[in-house]
């Protein structure tokens, strides 16, 4: 830095030939400067030719009566060494200016650190998080005293992810202990993620925290279901891309990055719709509701009933009820066009 320095100030006054405020002047005449002294400068400075040859340079214009002093230099030791008095005030000089750079690279560094501490703040483990929300269904078994039904009711899962420094675990967190859908669902949505982003998390452990309003639904939910919105988390996070709250889905996801089917997709649309979700995203095939159609016929006084279930659109139902659209994915690739947009 100090020969820069140096260099950087013989330039000056090599090249615009003004006083500097020193004792010693360059010549008025900007021509008497040969073009190989200031080339030998520059080079010297950029530490592309020797101290010795840099100081030869200094006694051509001493003893030239371009650059006036009291004495010739001589030697390749120390800039400083052998110059006149006029010369020591150049050091002096310089040696300020060293100061004052050495000042402000500490300040530098001051505001560094105080920038480092502001984003530990923020983060206080230095973890990269992210949440998305997904829909699951719990079944609920309602008895008559004699026979009983099966229903199901729609639960909303907060999903958070963490990436940290690790061995490549992949973790569930949840309040209440799961089954293993969810951590086979969170190991396939970890490789489909580096599949589709191309980033390497074998360095990585990614841990995927489940909770829900009414924690005791986390025991109860079909945790592969969650498994296409845990994907879209992940990858999204990693690509640094917000997630739109008004999308939720629901389906499974395979390792070769498509939506497996899910169960009870119109219970979950009624769930994604109360949430309030604009649109709802569910596996291939799977935007139909099973309507049961009855008719009744008379012979006589006996009665006949028949039943056939009909197969009928979900999403007109959504949209009169909440406004809301049922989409088809076939894709991780697609499920991220939707909540990736804003």
């Amino acid at each position: 830095m100090k020969k820069l320095a140096i260099a950087a100030i013989i330039v000056i006054l090599l090249v615009a030939s003004i006083s500097v405020g020193y004792s010693f002047k360059a010549s008025a005449q900007e021509s008497l400067i040969p073009a190989w002294i200031k080339k030998t400068a520059q080079w010297w400075s950029q530490n592309q030719t020797s101290d010795s040859e840099f100081l030869g340079a200094i006694q051509y214009l001493l003893d030239h009566n371009i650059l006036h002093g009291t004495t010739g230099i001589s030697g390749a030791g120390n800039a400083a060494s052998g110059m006149s008095s006029q010369n020591s005030q150049l050091v002096e000089k310089m040696n300020d200016l060293q100061s004052r750079y050495d000042t402000l690279q500490s300040k530098y560094n001051l505001l560094l650190q105080q920038v480092k501490s502001i984003t530990t703040q923020s983060s206080p483990t230095g973890e990269n998080t992210a949440s998305i929300f997904a829909v699951a269904v719990k079944p609920v078994i309602e008895s008559d005293g004699l026979f009983e039904t099966t229903s199901y009711k729609g639960s909303i899962l907060k999903i958070t992810v963490e990436i940290r420094d690790g061995s490549g675990l992949v973790l569930v967190n949840t309040a209440i202990p799961t089954g293993v859908d969810f951590q086979s669902s969170a190991r396939t949505a970890v490789m489909v993620s580096q599949n589709v982003t191309g980033m390497d998390l074998s360095k990585k452990d990614v841990i995927f925290s489940i909770s829900s309003a009414n924690n005791d639904d986390l025991q109860a939910v079909d945790g592969g279901s969650a498994g296409g919105a845990m994907t879209v988390l992940l990858i999204s996070d990693l690509l640094g891309k917000s997630i739109n709250s008004h999308v939720l889905m629901t389906g499974t996801i395979q390792p070769d990055g498509t939506i497996g089917p899910i169960g009870a997709a119109a219970d979950k649309a009624d769930a994604a719709g109360q949430y309030g979700a604009k649109i709802f995203l569910v596996p291939q095939g799977q935007a139909v509701i099973s309507v049961q159609n009855c008719n009744e016929k008379n012979e006589g006084p006996i009665t006949y009933q028949t039943c056939t279930m009909e197969q009928k659109p979900l999403s007109p139902m959504m949209q009169d009820k909440y406004g809301m659209q049922v989409i088809e994915v076939g894709t991780i690739q697609d499920a991220l066009k939707y909540f990736n947009s804003t």
